[in-house]
């Protein structure tokens, strides 16, 4: 499984250029890709319905998954699932797209989703 590592800013243009239907794509693949990081077989299609409809509660559960699925890969990350529910609450639902923008660059950075997996033995 590999993460798409997109340029936030380049991101925040898009969804103001096209009045917000670039923001529900962007939603979208940042739910399913941050649950991807815990389950690859997980599809996320609830975490990414929740962030496009109810985005304060879909980020709270999609960084749930990001962060044990990070725990488990052994990659140091923080789980920030309160601030985004805050943040979402507050009105400041945009800030959430961009910090699980960035952790999801910084997890396709590392390439430590793209190793290849070792064969297994009989």
């Amino acid at each position: 499984m590999t993460l798409e590592n997109r340029s936030i800013a380049k991101c925040i243009i898009l969804t103001i250029i096209t009045c917000g239907i670039y923001g529900i794509y962007w939603a979208y693949k940042m739910g399913t890709e941050a649950v991807k990081v815990k389950d690859v077989n997980d599809t996320g299609m609830l975490e990414a319905l929740l962030c496009i409809f109810l985005p304060f509660v879909g980020f709270f559960l999609a960084e749930k998954k990001f962060a044990e699925g990070c725990q488990a890969i052994g990659y140091p990350h923080e789980d920030k699932s309160i601030m985004y529910l805050i943040l979402g609450v507050i009105g400041l639902g945009i800030v959430d797209y961009c910090v699980m923008q960035s952790e999801l660059n910084k997890i396709a950075d590392s390439g430590i989703l793209n190793a290849p997996q070792a064969p297994e033995q009989f």
